[in-house]
Order: structure tokens, then C-alpha cells, then sequence
């Protein structure tokens, strides 16, 4: 089934490891019938942590996409590694997202990981949802949760839901904050409404009272009225909502339960209606042929053109190319132009990915994500396009590695295997380099980070079957000037006759060019 660009959220998953993001995509499935059962991370049954490695580890390595169909619209949900080694990960999807939803745990207090998350989408001023998740384990704090979020990022953090605890200090409820309603949870996420606990009006009125100043800072009118003790309605409330968090100004915190599936229907409700489809968001590229800006602008009616984000060549189930389509309606046989690779390509088969496994599609509109099979000579960054009006669009900057290794092959003779698996993964991962140091008659591995190394090392072996060994790499230890230095000298010798006498001055001092090894300059 096609959606078009007003019935499609595109929204990336953000927050520190182990918040339970990818969680969070398994109770999205399993709630909306995208998945016959929710897995889990501890079992390695996910459906975005597909790879050995992630298994193994028990961590996000890659980005990965699940799309999930919820009250006629498509949440293309991009699930990022919270690891910071792997951030190129979370510039890519960065890079095709619309929104964020930044997930922080109810325990442990603010992390390192959020605040990088909001910094993330401030740069890029990005309207988000905070969903803080957990909600299920013991000694939870809710209420201090919510404190800190709003202590640390400012008053337009705005409280749209609150627990309702029973004696054990479980959670079993929620309540509405703007409309002042409660609901019990049932089985299967479910909720049915209750009257609002006697113990819980006076948080509510404190989290109504939150909600409105929050709504206040959006503008002079409201603060005005806010400071004059006047109420607000609850339309103006719900219009301001829907205004200010599609513009970023505002946004709301929810909480809830991923392993019980409690308070994700609520998550699903909100991003649908607060959260912007493609059509609001802005889209441009450069007309490579007239050197114009092309306004792109997620308009399905204008010609058809696309970014490819992300790419995964896995020798199991191929190479796919994922692309975010920016305007027009790609279609089966489609022939694309890659400017950046001057070749036309016939596109086949239009897939969604849901995690690593593709499912069949006739079309796809502008704004939707999904993947093209078996792109020749296409790669991470490229733009495609008509070659009747073929656009450039800009290259998501990836963060440039810094840590490095010494790595050399176990066994004699897997040299040139090692070369053409290592080229397969940096097509995959645009932050690991493999260089040539012939000046210390080494071969370098640059990553992000001694884990993304040792994954990279163990994805070598296990996809194909080579083996390398890491160590620290050699490094050259030069001298160089550093200040202006005069030196002088004379030299006489007799031995009959005229003599030999010398008198030289020099003077040594930096050029200033580090890449020329020295100036020589000669004087009388």
C-alpha cells in the first residue's frame, strides 16, 4: 500500500544505549500488527537488531527502519545505536527524518546520550516528542524525571501525561493532562477510563499549570494573559500544541512501558497529530544541468527524485540501496539518473525494509522511505534523479574517524580477501577508512572507537570468513623548528702562502609550510 506525503511521518529514535529504543519499534509492531510477537533484546529477536553482532552484544550497530501502519498513516521508525562509536549511524537517518523522538529512561537521571540527542536536533531544529520509558521497574520517579528534563532544557518542555500509581508503586494508569482525564491499563495495551485518583489532582493541577506556561512562552499574547491570571481554553491549548511542536517550540513529554506495551498507543496518537509529515517540512537540492535551486519539497507532482541514505551490502540478503524519495512517485522500472556517478540505472523492484527484510512495493510517494535492490555503482549520499532534470542534493556530513589500528591478515595469502570484505563494509559504514601508511609499512583501520573497530574486525570474520589481527599502530616521531635561531662561524688556517679563511652566518627559522620539508636560501 502507497501513502501519500500527508499520511507519512518519518521519525528517528534518538536517546543514550539501552534507553530502549529499539524496544520501543518492537511494542510499535506488536501493537499495530506489524509483528506477530514482540522481541526483545535480551533474546535477540528484534526486528531493527538483526545483525550477529548486535545479537551478540546486545547493543544497536546500525540504523535501521521499521515501518508501522497506525490509523491510515506511515511511521517510517528509524531506530540509531546509542553508542556514541557509532554516530555516522545517527547523521544518516538525521539526514531523511522529519521529527525526533528522544527516549530517556525514568531511572538514572539525565545522561550524557540525551543531551547529545537534543543538541542533535537543535542543530538541525527538529521538532521532537520526550518519551521517557521504564516505567515498569521498581522505583521509578516520574515526577523527578520530568524535573530534570525541564531544569536542563527550559520551560517549553511540556507535560501531556502523567502515571498513576497503585500501592506497590506500579504503574497501572495514566492520566490526560489537557483534557484532565484518567485511563487504566488493560491487557493487551489497552486502557479503559476511570475517575482521576483523589491522591493524583493535586499533581494534575500542578502538570495543568506546567502545560500552561509552557503554551505561554509560545507568544506576548499568551504570556500576557498567563501572567494576568486568565484561563486558556482547551482548543486554544490543543491549537497551540499542534502549532508549536510542529515548529519545535514546544515539546511534549509521555512516558510509558515498552515491555508491557503500556502508554505506546497514546505515543502512537500524539506523533500522528503532533509530529509534521514531509509536506511541512522543506526540501531542496540544485538543478545540476541549470545551476538553480530545485525546490523539492516532498511535492509529489513534481519530477521524481531521491537521496540515498544509508546502504547495506550483506552477503546473505544483497545490497540495497535505502533512499528517502523527495519528490515524485518512483515506480517499478523506473530508469534513474545518479549525477554524481554520470549513469542511468533501471530501478526493477520498489522495496520497504522492515529492519533487514525487504517486502515488495508497486510505488512509492514523495516523503516515503524505502529501497532500491542492486544500484551498481550508487553509494551512501548519492542523489538520484531524471536525466531531463537531474538534481544534486546535499551530502549528509559524517563525522571524520580519529581513532586508529595496526591491522595485518592471521593467515598468509587472505590479503586481497581482506581488502575487498573491508571495501564491502565501508560501503555500509561511511566512518571506517582503511589506509595505506607506507611511510611505516603499515595498513591503518580508522574508526570512531575502539568497539567500532573490534565490530568491524569481527564483522570481517563472520560475514567472510577473514580474519585480522589489531595492535597499535607505529607512528613516526618528528622534530621540527619551532623559533628563529642565529649562528656564526669562522674558520682559519695557515699553512704558508695565502691562508684559508672562512666566515659563515646562518639562520635557522620556521617556514610556516609544514607539507615542503625545508627552504633553502642563499646569500653573499
Amino acid at each position: 500500500m502507497s501513502y501519500s506525503p500527508q499520511n507519512i511521518r518519518n521519525i528517528c529514535l534518538l536517546g543514550h544505549g539501552g534507553n530502549g529504543k529499539t524496544t520501543l519499534v518492537e511494542s510499535f509492531l506488536s501493537l499495530t500488527g506489524g509483528s506477530d510477537r514482540m522481541g526483545r533484546t535480551s533474546e535477540g529477536n528484534t526486528v531493527c537488531d538483526y545483525d550477529p553482532e548486535e545479537i551478540k552484544r546486545q547493543i544497536s550497530i546500525s540504523a535501521a527502519v521499521a515501518p508501522v501502519e497506525y490509523n491510515g498513516c506511515k511511521i517510517n521508525v528509524l531506530d540509531t545505536p546509542g553508542n556514541f562509536d557509532f554516530a555516522g549511524e545517527v547523521a544518516e537517518c538525521l539526514s531523511v527524518a522529519d521529527a525526533g523522538i528522544l527516549v530517556c529512561a525514568a531511572k538514572g537521571g539525565l545522561s550524557v546520550g540525551t543531551e547529545r540527542a537534543w543538541k542533535y536536533l537543535s542543530q538541525r531544529k527538529m521538532p521532537r516528542i520526550v518519551y521517557i520509558s521504564k516505567m515498569d521497574e521498581d522505583n521509578v520517579d516520574y515526577n523527578s524525571a520530568f524535573n530534570t528534563l525541564r531544569e536542563y532544557f527550559g520551560k517549553n518542555i511540556a507535560p501531556v501525561v502523567a502515571p498513576i500509581w497503585d500501592e506497590s508503586k506500579k504503574v497501572i494508569g495514566i492520566i490526560d493532562v489537557l483534557h484532565k482525564r484518567a485511563f487504566e491499563f488493560g491487557p493487551g495495551g489497552g486502557r479503559v477510563e476511570i475517575e482521576v485518583p483523589e491522591n493524583k489532582k493535586p499533581v494534575l493541577d500542578e502538570l495543568y499549570d506546567a502545560l500552561k506556561e509552557s503554551v505561554a512562552e509560545t507568544s506576548e499574547e499568551f504570556m500576557d494573559r498567563y501572567f494576568g491570571g486568565e484561563e486558556f481554553s482547551e482548543d486554544e491549548i490543543r491549537q497551540a500544541l499542534r502549532v508549536n511542536v510542529a515548529e519545535g517550540s514546544i515539546v511534549p513529554v509521555l512516558m510509558g512501558s515498552n515491555i508491557l506495551a503500556r502508554g505506546i498507543y497514546t505515543l502512537l496518537v500524539d506523533i500522528v497529530k503532533y509530529l509534521p509529515s514531509p509536506e511541512k517540512r522543506t526540501c531542496t537540492g540544485i538543478n545540476a544541468k541549470t545551476n538553480e535551486v530545485y525546490n523539492a519539497d516532498y511535492d509529489f507532482a513534481k519530477a521524481k527524485s531521491a537521496y540515498i541514505w544509508k546502504t547495506i551490502a550483506d552477503p546473505f540478503i544483497g545490497k540495497y540501496s535505502l533512499i528517502k524519495v523527495n519528490s515524485g512517485v518512483l515506480k517499478t522500472d523506473d530508469i534513474l539518473f545518479n549525477q554524481h556517478k554520470d549513469v542511468e540505472e533501471k530501478v526493477g523492484k520498489l522495496y520497504v525494509m522492515r529492519g533487514n527484510k525487504p517486502e515488495e512495493v508497486k510505488e512509492l510517494h514523495a516523503g516515503d522511505i524505502g529501497a532500491l535492490a542492486k544500484l551498481s555503482g550508487a553509494t551512501t549520499t548519492d542523489s538520484l534523479s531524471t536525466k531531463a532534470n537531474p538534481i544534486l542534493y546535499i551530502r549528509t556530513t559524517i563525522s571524520t574517524p580519529y581513532t586508529c589500528k595496526r591491522y595485518k591478515a592471521k593467515n598468509k595469502g587472505d590479503e586481497d580477501k581482506i581488502s575487498q570484505a573491508l571495501q564491502k563494509l565501508m560501503l555500509e559504514d561511511l566512518t571506517l577508512k582503511a589506509v595505506n601508511d607506507s611511510e611505516n609499512g603499515q595498513t591503518l583501520l580508522y574508526g570512531m572507537g575502539d568497539q567500532h573497530l573490534e565490530v568491524a574486525a569481527s564483522k570481517l570474520f563472520e560475514r567472510y570468513k577473514v580474519e585480522i589481527e589489531l595492535k597499535r599502530p607505529k607512528v613516526a616521531f618528528r622534530e621540527t623548528i619551532r623559533k628563529k635561531v642565529d649562528v656564526e662561524y669562522k674558520y682559519k688556517k695557515q699553512s704558508g702562502g695565502h691562508g684559508q679563511y672562512g666566515h659563515v652566518k646562518m639562520t635557522f627559522e620556521p617556514s610556516g609550510d609544514l607539507e615542503t620539508p625545508y627552504v633553502f636560501e642563499q646569500q653573499v
